[in-house]
């Protein structure tokens, strides 16, 4: 991914829980009428693939930003009509042009756009690169979490266990521990699911390797692993694990950025105002999803020196809010690491997170070859923060 446009891996495949891989998209500072003039420019001049796609990137970032998430597919889509051919000479950019698209379509609910898009990602690395390339290795957990968030949680475990197994055998120890991380996460959301002795011995066995067996240059898939199993203690009641980790960062003069030591899945969210078991609430679910999908909040909010969160807000939106409620009292009870207090320390950190209201879209679920929306909302979460939370997984030098 080139720097000045890193388009978010979600947090997790799964639902709200930190994760060292979660990228961010990083707001550039140029206006959306500065970017369309110069992918204009550039498309004017006949410029090269690697400045087409920096340009497309660029400007689709900006009107997702803007809530312009149709006018960001067709910048992304009419960049991959002139460039997908480039592929060989530009793997990079073109894997970053398709990781991008990936992103919009998961916000707008294209099901199959989205998993295309990341396998075509995966394709064009490895056709490059090979498929034990840690590049490679990368995007196929990304083929793992589109397989999860699109339900099907058996094939991303074994997605990550092939990507493990790998990356163990290249000596690729991050890759390997990233791959290790998603199987803990898989094994959280069946405990999660169904909290039966099986899931749980499970998850536990798979949190042992990453944080009793770590591997070298891993500390920070340590982290996350730990961060998981105090999440498992506080919902048996007891907060001691993560009284432990925000002792463990105060003991080091604490954190430089932003590290999300906990944060409660998001509740079920119901925008129709239909409770729930009621006779009518599919069908107020599928009118909201005809009539309302892609509703989104811009949400800001505090992370001060002890690690709390304040001053949650919706600072823009696009369509009704009444589903924000959750989310802002979500963000409002995450707990943080404590940060670095010197004197060339920031008092806090400013944080922005998009969250979309959408419904996937579906074929044959009428009986024909109609795309409908499925019923039931979902949200998306994408960091509009710069450098929040962005661990790169490669090896490190």
């Amino acid at each position: 991914m080139r720097d000045s446009a890193r388009w978010a891996i979600l947090a997790v495949a799964m639902t709200n829980c930190w994760s060292p891989a979660g990228a961010d998209i990083v707001v550039t500072g140029k206006s959306l009428k500065d970017t369309a003039a110069s992918l204009a420019a550039c498309l004017a001049r006949q410029c090269p693939p690697d400045q087409d796609v920096a340009a497309s990137v660029a400007h689709a970032e900006n009107q997702f930003v803007a809530g312009d998430y149709a006018g960001s597919q067709r910048t992304l889509h009419s960049s991959l009509g002139r460039n997908r051919k480039h592929g060989k000479a530009y793997p990079l950019e073109v894997s970053t042009l398709l990781r991008a698209n990936s992103r919009v379509a998961e916000h707008m609910g294209e099901a199959k756009d989205f998993q295309l898009s990341v396998l075509d990602m995966r394709d064009t690395l490895k056709t490059v690169y090979g498929e034990n390339d840690f590049r490679t290795l990368v995007a196929q957990i990304e083929v793992g979490d589109s397989r999860a968030k699109l339900g099907y949680p058996d094939e991303a475990d074994n997605i990550y266990a092939g990507v493990e197994a790998r990356a163990l055998a290249a000596k690729n120890y991050r890759v390997a521990s990233f791959a290790r991380l998603r199987r803990a996460l898989i094994a959280r959301t069946r405990y999660d699911a169904e909290a039966s002795a099986a899931n749980r011995d499970k998850l536990n066995s798979q949190l042992d390797v990453l944080i009793a067996q770590p591997l070298p240059g891993s500390g920070d898939f340590v982290l996350a692993a730990q961060v998981l199993r105090a999440r498992e203690d506080r919902k048996s009641g007891s907060s001691a694990s993560t009284d432990a980790l925000v002792r463990s960062f105060a003991a080091k003069g604490g954190a430089t950025r932003p590290v999300l030591l906990y944060s409660e899945p998001l509740t079920s969210i119901d925008p129709t105002g239909a409770a729930p078991g009621q006779q009518n609430q599919r069908e107020a679910w599928t009118r909201w999803s005809i009539n309302r999908n892609g509703e989104w909040i811009d949400v800001g909010f505090w992370v001060g020196q002890d690690g709390h969160v304040s001053d949650a807000e919706v600072l823009r939106s696009s369509g009704g809010i009444a589903w924000a409620k959750p989310v802002l009292s979500n963000v409002t009870r995450r707990i943080y690491a404590p940060l670095r207090k010197d004197a060339d320390s920031a008092p806090g950190f400013y944080m922005v997170e998009r969250y979309t209201l959408t419904a996937r879209v579906s074929e044959g679920e009428t009986g024909t070859h109609l795309r409908t929306r499925e019923a039931r909302p979902r949200i998306e979460m994408l960091s509009l923060t710069p450098d929040s939370e962005d661990v790169p997984p490669g090896p490190k030098s």
